[in-house]
């Protein structure tokens, strides 16, 4: 019979660096997927103050409207001017749309913007194979609390007929 080879002793049972590297990687993905950042800009004027609210919801990225009390703007462009007048029941000022952007409920330079987004974000879906980048009809509205309601409604109106059906309102989050 042959000899056997004497076993090296190693001392205290060590990683080996292929064990090591697994595990980091592992570690790595888990941080990766569960990380996630809630940065939204809000465009800071004293034309828009959001208001205040204790919800919880997290926001979402999607596109992002901005409803001022001077203009409409859509991730980061301004798409048109709000006018000024004044109430003929109250007297008092309030904010409208101007007429010759109107067709009925429908805003037609936002519905054009909007349209262009979900065209490019349903192109975009397409080329990523779908999955999370599919296009999912959500847009993230920051209106300015002292607009009148029927502004707000002819903006979600014409986000409707644009093909953006969930709507998400940016608010400032008080403290309990």
């Amino acid at each position: 019979m042959g000899k056997k080879k004497p076993r090296r002793n190693s001392g205290e049972g060590a990683l080996s660096i292929t064990s090591m590297m697994d595990m980091m990687t592992i570690i790595l993905v888990f941080l990766l997927k569960n990380f996630s950042s809630q940065d939204i800009s809000v465009k800071s004027s004293a034309d828009l103050q959001l208001p205040l609210s204790s919800a919880l919801k997290a926001p979402k990225t999607a596109v992002n409207v901005v409803v001022s009390r001077v203009d409409v703007i859509v991730d980061g462009v301004k798409v048109m001017d709000l006018e000024s007048t004044t109430d003929e029941v109250t007297g008092q000022a309030t904010v409208v749309v101007p007429e010759g952007e109107l067709k009925g409920q429908l805003i037609t330079t936002l519905y054009e913007k909007l349209l262009d987004k979900a065209e490019q974000a349903k192109d975009i879906g397409a080329r990523a194979g779908g999955g999370e980048f599919d296009f999912k009809g959500q847009i993230l509205m920051q209106c300015d609390k002292r607009l009148p309601f029927s502004v707000i409604r002819q903006v979600m109106y014409t986000a409707g007929q644009a093909q953006f059906s969930e709507f998400r309102f940016v608010v400032i989050k008080t403290r309990e």
